[in-house]
């Protein structure tokens, strides 16, 4: 009887207690419920049978967490993609956004590496291969000869090797003339002869690898941008988030265990 009792005692007090109205501003305690500013910890701690007395043991320590500021998880995001997840307690959203920075730079780097050797190639290719007349070692009659009344001038060739410069000698007819093997008359496509288009595919292949790295570099700016957003509204999700837990304890009170039921909450 005296078990069934206590027990009674015990559940309607846990339901009356937790129904109590709770108005609080930024922070208080009252009736065993600790109040902070975004965070609510309720607590009945103590119901024990004293003879027909039922009396209230007091409330353990309050467990205060702050609420976290979306604004700051997304400059940490935009900084340095997955701190913001971090920072908002999101350990895998983090990794992800981290991993996929770090793999974007990973590619922009072998992509501009591999770029820079085709260049390096493709430059010498065209100065072992391509020449101006007068300057072809194995034979000086041979070469592009810019006073050609039958070639048409079309584009005006750089005097300095610079990008334009090697851009221009394959890719325009004007001065196909100027590929030593074009005297041998063995042609891939009509006016490509094999130097030319060799070159011409190092140069295409030189290209495309610039490419793929610049669209790493936007990978990683889309990632930067994306974990910003997301930080900021897991952020505000954890902000509003509620987490209830309700549990039986036994407490040690004036050296006698103590049965207790305690209502945590949290938002």
């Amino acid at each position: 009887m005296k078990t069934r009792l206590l027990f009674g005692v015990m559940m309607c007090s846990g339901f009356l207690t937790a129904g109590i109205p709770i108005g609080a501003g930024d922070g208080g305690a009252f009736d065993g419920y600790a109040v902070s500013r975004g965070r609510l910890r309720a607590e009945l701690t103590g119901i024990r049978m004293d003879g027909f007395r039922v009396s209230s043991m007091p409330a353990g320590p309050t467990e205060t967490i702050s609420p976290k500021k979306p604004m700051l998880a997304a400059a940490l995001s935009a900084a340095v993609p997955g701190a913001g997840e971090f920072y908002s307690g999101s350990w895998i959203k983090g990794t992800v956004f981290l991993a996929i920075e770090v793999a974007a730079w990973v590619g922009y780097k072998h992509y501009t590496d591999k770029g820079n050797d085709l260049r390096t190639t493709f430059r010498h290719y065209a100065d072992t291969h391509w020449f101006k007349l007068g300057e072809n070692p194995a034979n000086p009659s041979l070469g592009y000869d810019p006073n050609d009344p039958t070639v048409p001038s079309t584009h005006g060739l750089p005097e300095s090797k610079t990008q334009q410069y090697y851009e221009m000698i394959g890719k325009y007819d004007q001065f196909e003339k100027g590929w030593d093997d074009w005297s041998k008359g063995v042609l891939v496509r009509p006016d490509i002869t094999p130097h030319r288009d060799y070159y011409e595919s190092m140069r295409h292949d030189h290209n495309d690898q610039l490419i793929n790295a610049s669209r790493c570099t936007m990978a990683a700016l889309t990632n930067h941008l994306l974990s910003a957003v997301d930080a900021a509204w897991t952020v505000h999700r954890h902000n509003r988030s509620i987490r209830a837990a309700l549990r039986t304890d036994v407490i040690m009170a004036q050296s006698e265990a103590v049965p207790a039921l305690s209502l945590r909450m949290a938002w």
